[in-house]
């Protein structure tokens, strides 16, 4: 049986905003005091202070959903969490949901869906070797392991929640389309260079590679398959670059 590597430890990511598409509507944000206060603070409070207290909020509902759940996740604890009174919540989030979602959206957009680069130019404006590329391909599903391996307890969650919360349904399918058309981008451009077989069809080959990449982890990192980090890295990149007409390094 192969060893189940650990989870390393990371620094919680910086807090941002919640992008226009997952961010609730003006009808949902209703009219009393709290609402008045957040509309007039907005995404990011202009105070340090303001500043402060938000991200307070934000790590201690971390704590919470990956404690509770989502559905028993408290506005009550995590007010408490943070040390602040129960209406200050209000202040900055709408509901548990709206911190739910800012929470996922800082993990996304700190990098676990950004693509890998094994289709750029080199410095010098030439193409890739098949090495290099096979090395960006390599590059580009550590870092996806890594940062699914720090943020995997609320990774799990949002994968549970987007299938009842139409917000984050909708976030989860963007952030997918985006892998994809990046992932389609990059083997059109290795099929250009003569480094890709020129006969798959690129978007519907990043979708099967975006799927077996996903699903694997997964089942590892959430279902808690015992699998090893390393052995897993090598495989992907084996089977995504083979996939798609590259040679191994040395072979």
């Amino acid at each position: 049986m192969t060893r189940r590597s650990g989870e390393p430890a990371g620094p919680a990511p910086p807090v941002t905003g919640i992008p226009a598409q997952i961010r609730p509507s003006a009808a949902a944000v209703g009219s009393g005091v709290g609402s008045q206060r957040r509309a007039s603070i907005g995404d990011q409070p202009s105070t340090a202070r303001g500043r402060r207290t938000r991200q307070q909020l934000l790590a201690a509902a971390r704590a919470v959903f990956e404690r509770d759940g989502f559905l028993n996740a408290r506005v009550a604890d995590i007010a408490a969490g943070a040390g602040t009174a129960h209406g200050t919540f209000y202040t900055y989030f709408d509901s548990k949901a709206e911190a739910f979602r800012t929470l996922i959206n800082e993990v996304m957009e700190s990098g676990l869906y950004a693509p890998g680069r094994p289709s750029e130019s080199r410095a010098d404006g030439r193409a890739p070797t098949a090495e290099e590329a096979v090395r960006r391909i390599d590059e580009s599903n550590r870092r996806y392991i890594e940062l699914f391996q720090r943020d995997r307890r609320l990774l799990a969650l949002f994968e549970q929640v987007a299938s009842f919360d139409d917000e984050l349904r909708r976030y989860r399918l963007e952030l997918r389309q985006r892998s994809v058309a990046r992932a389609a981008g990059g083997i059109r451009r290795l099929q250009e260079w003569g480094l890709a077989d020129p006969k798959l069809d690129p978007e519907l080959a990043a979708h099967a590679l975006n799927s077996m990449v996903t699903q694997y982890v997964y089942f590892w990192l959430v279902m808690g398959q015992d699998l090893d980090k390393e052995e897993s890295i090598a495989t992907l990149t084996r089977l995504w670059a083979r996939s798609i007409g590259l040679p191994m390094p040395g072979e």
